[in-house]
């Protein structure tokens, strides 16, 4: 780490050991939060990383500042960091992201600073002045913090992103939504998975639970017939492309098991949900630039001073998965918008075109999760 304080100043180094430790102590405690929350949603601590390995939090302070008006004030707003860090490390199920993943936030205090929030490369910047953190007791609250995220006021003014914030935001509504429905969808299927485990005495790995197991039940063939009518009954055999019988018909009661185990865990590979709901969002934008909306607004008048017009057009949008597993099918919407005045002064139309979605993209990560394994055990090609 590089010293964000000056050297000859023993304040200030004395305080940056304790702002380390604060630090430390408050991402570790929160682990436990992350954790309940999670498992709530059925995904072990195994599979999720801590705080302390997911984020770094540091302290940047100008030089020749006095430092007690302050320290109050900084750790505040550290603890309002590790909050928003709790709730994002949960919105993302533990997980990296592809995008706009946060891996480290800096507290900037200096004399001549705006007081602002700005994210670029994995970091997040809040930057407060210092007259303001002395003077006013200013930093930023966790739920200011949470909602300059969410209204991406984070990212410069003019960006592109920024329009479509609401479609790239790893813990946005949309994404947020998406994880949520697929992790339902995916237990059902587990829980499945693991009834027929249960019923034909394998084990999670869909090996036998002794040796004999098989010879203990009458009907040898009882765990495929089982087998294909669990999977034709939950997947999309149309999106897979093949037909799931013919596939499976002659593979022996070993095989079966050893897809089933497989199959369980792609289910369980949050990597491979993550890609799915990046797959899905960005599906969802390219169909979004095609939709076939119209928008025509004129204006008649003598002299066109003044007018302010709004329009919104709400798109319904319906259905989705991995590209060829993602279906949009935005609602076509004509607008024709007249006016009409003898004096319109300095006219400005603003015309919104905004997403209604009504359940999101609904994607069939089961379909997904089957194909991969019947690839890796080169059942298809």
């Amino acid at each position: 780490m590089t010293k964000p304080f000056s050297p000859n100043n023993p304040a200030h180094t004395t305080f940056l050991d304790q702002f380390t430790s604060h630090t430390a102590d408050a991402l570790h405690h929160q682990n436990q939060a992350v954790s309940e929350s999670l498992n709530r949603r059925q995904i072990p601590s195994s599979q999720v990383r801590s705080l302390e390995e997911a984020y770094h939090v540091s302290l940047k302070l100008g030089d020749n500042l006095p430092l007690n008006p302050i320290k109050k004030q900084i750790l505040q707003q550290l603890d309002a960091v590790v909050y928003f860090l709790r709730d994002f490390h949960i919105g993302v199920l533990g997980q990296r992201t592809s995008i706009f993943n946060l891996y480290d936030v800096e507290i900037q205090v200096e004399s001549n600073l705006r007081y602002q929030v700005t994210f670029e490369s994995g970091k997040l910047l809040i930057q407060i002045p210092y007259w303001q953190m002395a003077v006013l007791d200013r930093y930023l609250p966790y739920q200011t913090l949470k909602y300059y995220w969410r209204s991406g006021k984070h990212l410069p003014r003019f960006s592109p992103i920024r329009k479509v914030w609401w479609l790239v935001d790893p813990i946005g509504e949309l994404r947020s939504n998406l994880r949520s429905t697929l992790l339902v969808a995916i237990q059902k299927q587990i829980l499945g998975i693991d009834q027929l485990f249960v019923k034909f005495n394998l084990l999670d790995d869909g090996k036998q639970t002794h040796r004999d197991a098989q010879g203990n039940n009458p009907d040898k063939t009882g765990l495929k017939n089982n087998a294909i009518a669990f999977l034709k009954g939950t997947v999309k055999e149309e999106k897979l492309g093949v037909n799931l019988e013919l596939v499976l018909e002659n593979q022996d009661d070993a095989k079966i098991a050893q897809l089933l185990a497989v199959y369980k865990k792609n289910l369980a590979d949050l990597d491979q949900l993550e890609e799915l709901v990046e797959t899905g969002a960005f599906t969802l934008q390219e169909k979004l630039n095609e939709e076939e909306s119209q928008v025509d607004v004129k204006m008649f008048g003598f002299v066109n001073v003044g007018n302010y017009h709004r329009i919104d057009v709400a798109v319904n949008v319906s259905n989705g998965y991995l590209k060829k597993y993602v279906d949009v099918i935005p609602r076509k919407s004509n607008i024709k918008a007249r006016q009409f005045g003898f004096v319109n002064v300095y006219t400005i139309d603003d015309i919104t075109v905004k997403p209604n979605f009504h359940g999101a993209l609904t994607l069939n990560f089961e379909t997904a999760a089957l194909e991969r394994a019947l690839k890796e055990l080169e059942l298809v090609q």
